[in-house]
């Protein structure tokens, strides 16, 4: 499995997030000029530029969608790491509020919900820092980041170090969390969810079936928890998709990961602080070695490769 040793809180076989991501796509969403998805597009010679009905389906989120997982989140004693633009908790601030009372920590997007490889530097960053700003304002306090839709550039994750985010989210390459080092600081890398209810949203799965899945997955990885090498585990929800059929299958996932010993059902910020205190020096290299010569090759910029990796990933930038 994995090279090292490693254990969660209690010793644990797994641990659980469930995550919330409450997004704000944006204004020009419906038009041809929506990069969101390329599907929800009305034709550039159509007489009225923007198709209504995928406007409605999003305003969803705030008018049913996170008041339904919010009150499913206390029916279960469940504390969740719930992404968020800072657009988004401007326009909505008594429900980001809401969201903090109850006890869930909030993660850093973006400004809106715009994809991080079509941005300058300057305006990554500009994105990062008003976020912060707007969350600064509600009085909440933000310490992970997470890049919309999971696209990252090679300068997101040092603009992160730099900033004082202890974790950032969204690196597929592992079911372990590990630590990147930006000069002297360390920030905690974690997968985000490869299996969440947005799988059913344009596609053929049914909500049974990317439940299916999920709960495959976490017995695959609860077994090799039990054999010594303990994992991570998200499973993602949207409040723009939070209809009854996709949150009945969410139920019946929480309960069946209640009902099993030796489970560790977290938020991001306490799987950080526990890397951090534990295992502070545990990189990716350490679980696997494998993954210095990945870096190097791909330039994933986790810390490992040096100059090669670096190299490789600055050289996609376009000036």
């Amino acid at each position: 499995m994995y090279k090292c040793k490693f254990a969660w809180p209690n010793g644990a076989h797994i641990a659980v997030v469930f995550n919330m991501s409450w997004e704000t796509w944006e204004r020009r969403l419906g038009t041809n000029q929506n990069n969101q998805v390329t599907s929800e597009r009305v034709p550039a010679d159509a007489k009225y530029a923007r198709g209504m009905r995928w406007i409605y389906e999003h305003a969803f989120a705030e008018t049913g969608g996170m008041q339904r997982l919010l009150d499913m989140w206390k029916r279960y004693d469940i504390k969740t790491s719930c992404y968020a633009d800072g657009h988004t908790v401007t326009l909505f601030p008594e429900l980001a509020q809401q969201v903090a009372a109850e006890g869930h920590e909030f993660i850093v997007q973006g400004w809106e919900h715009n994809y991080f490889y079509d941005m300058t530097v300057a305006e990554q960053a500009k994105s990062i820092d008003d976020t912060v700003a707007a969350f600064g304002k509600l009085g909440i306090k933000t310490n992970g980041f997470s890049s919309p839709g999971g696209h990252v550039t090679a300068e997101s994750y040092p603009m992160c170090a730099e900033r004082g985010f202890k974790f950032v989210v969204g690196l597929r390459n592992a079911d372990v969390p590990f630590i990147i080092r930006y000069g002297n600081r360390k920030v905690v890398g974690m997968t985000s969810y490869a299996i969440s209810d947005f799988s059913t949203y344009k596609g053929a799965n049914t909500p049974r079936d990317v439940a299916g899945m999920w709960r495959d997955c976490f017995d695959a990885l609860y077994d090799e928890g039990q054999r010594g090498h303990p994992k991570m585990l998200a499973y993602g929800t949207h409040p723009i998709i939070a209809h009854g059929h996709r949150t009945r299958v969410v139920e019946e996932l929480i309960r069946y990961v209640k009902s099993r010993p030796k489970v560790w059902i977290a938020t991001r910020g306490e799987i950080a602080d526990w890397m951090l205190q534990h295992y502070p020096e545990h990189d990716l290299a350490t679980f696997y070695p494998e993954a210095v010569n990945s870096d190097k090759y791909y330039g994933l910029q986790i810390g490992l490769g040096g100059e090669e990796a670096e190299k490789e990933a600055l050289s996609y930038r376009r000036t």
